[in-house]
């Protein structure tokens, strides 16, 4: 066994060439299946507040069908289908339901990648060079899973609550493919670029080396940004737990009713999360067309009556100093250009240096600017049809505003190592 085979498996239970290692049809079935259950578990996972929820209201009129129907219309959701109920449209998908599926699809892909052969394996003479006993794992896991959503689209096609097949079919087969190649990352760790040497190598000779640096400096600023948006999200729960908590009052729910509606407004903390990390950089975010909050202004507009929806700010005008929030986003830009002189050699020019913080700054932006286009979209009909920050002002403002945290570090560095010159 290779050095690397020992890197990959530090226990390893499937010796090379083994007689139990999956290969041609029986691995092409496997994956099938791993899909297929990947899918249904995940399924089922979202769908079982709905039906505990049908369980605790007696007094509801519609039978236990209605409500796997709902639950599983909400698990295309999270696949990222469209959902639709008369005029009304549903597109902005619960980022931490979207989890869901990700994490058991991948641990399904990997316990199928764990099986593979560790020999010299076959390889397509095209297509990068790609490991023909990863594309048999790839392929069947992908359009299984997939087929999983187009069922669950026809079978729920009739319902008020229900995802157009093509939606389906797309939002489960990116899932799916994403499972996988996070579960190939995760099971190849630092040598995933074997899967398919040749594609590698192209990529690598295509990319300048200042961009591959900077991709890891730049998810540094991408998270810092999320994570101080996270932060202000709870805070700001914190400090109108009053108001959410008369809200619920209001409501006037069973108890597992009120779990359920909790558990479903903390699925969709991520996306608060970016729209709070949008208000700090500036362009800020709405709550429908005609709603805004920003630095200077709060005007959220008439409220669905979702409890969460209290820890907004109060309509009129804010402090005069909430611009100074602009200063997270600029600290994450710090950050950035740190990182960034972190994986250059120490006697690198400033130009080098520069290249890779400004690349970095781009990564960072692009990563946020995705988020943000993720985080958003419809919850309704009319002025409900536009939730979230707006992408492309977002990525430009943060943009800005990481170039200039950075630009900082890294001129103070060149200063600093030009005065230790002349010393």
């Amino acid at each position: 066994m290779s050095l690397f085979d020992r890197v990959r498996n530090p226990k390893p239970s499937v010796p090379a060439k083994s007689s139990i290692a999956l290969a041609g049809g029986p691995l092409r079935f496997a994956s099938a299946v791993a899909g297929g259950s990947a899918a249904l578990v995940s399924m089922l996972i979202i769908a079982l507040p709905a039906l505990l929820a049908w369980v605790a209201s007696p007094e509801s009129t519609a039978g236990w069908p209605r409500a796997l129907s709902v639950g599983s219309s909400i698990w295309l959701l999270a696949n990222g289908a469209q959902l639709s109920s008369g005029s009304v449209t549903i597109s902005l998908t619960p980022l931490l339901l979207t989890a869901i599926p990700l994490v058991v699809a991948t641990i399904a892909a990997r316990r199928i990648l764990m099986q593979l052969d560790d020999g010299r394996p076959r390889r397509f003479t095209g297509g990068g060079g790609i490991r023909r006993d990863v594309a048999d794992a790839g392929l069947p896991f992908i359009s299984s899973y997939a087929a999983v959503g187009v069922v669950v689209a026809l079978g729920t096609a009739g319902d008020p609550l229900h995802a157009s097949v093509w939606d389906s079919i797309l939002g489960t087969a990116v899932v799916g493919a994403v499972s996988m190649l996070v579960a190939l990352a995760r099971e190849f760790r630092g040598q995933v670029g074997s899967v398919a040497p040749d594609l590698t190598g192209a990529l690598e000779a295509r990319l300048p080396i200042h961009l591959r640096r900077a991709i890891g400096p730049g998810m540094w600023g991408a998270f810092a940004i999320f994570g101080a948006g996270l932060a202000l999200a709870l805070v700001m729960i914190v400090l109108h737990l009053g108001r959410i908590g008369t809200l619920y009052g209001t409501l006037g729910a069973d108890p597992v009713g009120m779990i359920v509606l909790s558990l479903a407004q903390l699925t969709a903390l991520p996306n608060v999360a970016i729209w709070a990390a949008s208000w700090m950089a500036g362009p800020g975010f709405g709550f429908g067309a005609g709603t805004a909050v920003t630095w200077s202004h709060s005007s959220p507009g008439l409220l669905p009556l979702l409890p969460g929806l209290g820890a907004l700010p109060n309509p009129g005008p804010l402090h005069a100093g909430m611009w100074l929030s602009v200063l997270v986003p600029v600290a994450a830009g710090a950050l950035v250009g740190w990182r960034a002189l972190r994986v250059v050699a120490r006697l690198s020019s400033w130009q080098v240096k520069a290249n890779v913080a400004v690349a970095a700054c781009v990564v960072a932006a692009l990563v946020l600017t995705l988020a943000s286009a993720l985080a958003g979209g419809s919850l309704g009909a009319a002025r409900l049809s536009g939730v979230g920050a707006p992408s492309l002002a977002f990525g430009a403002a943060v943009l800005g505003e990481l170039l200039l945290g950075a630009g900082v570090v890294v001129g103070v560095s060149h200063l600093r190592a030009a005065y230790a010159q002349r010393l």
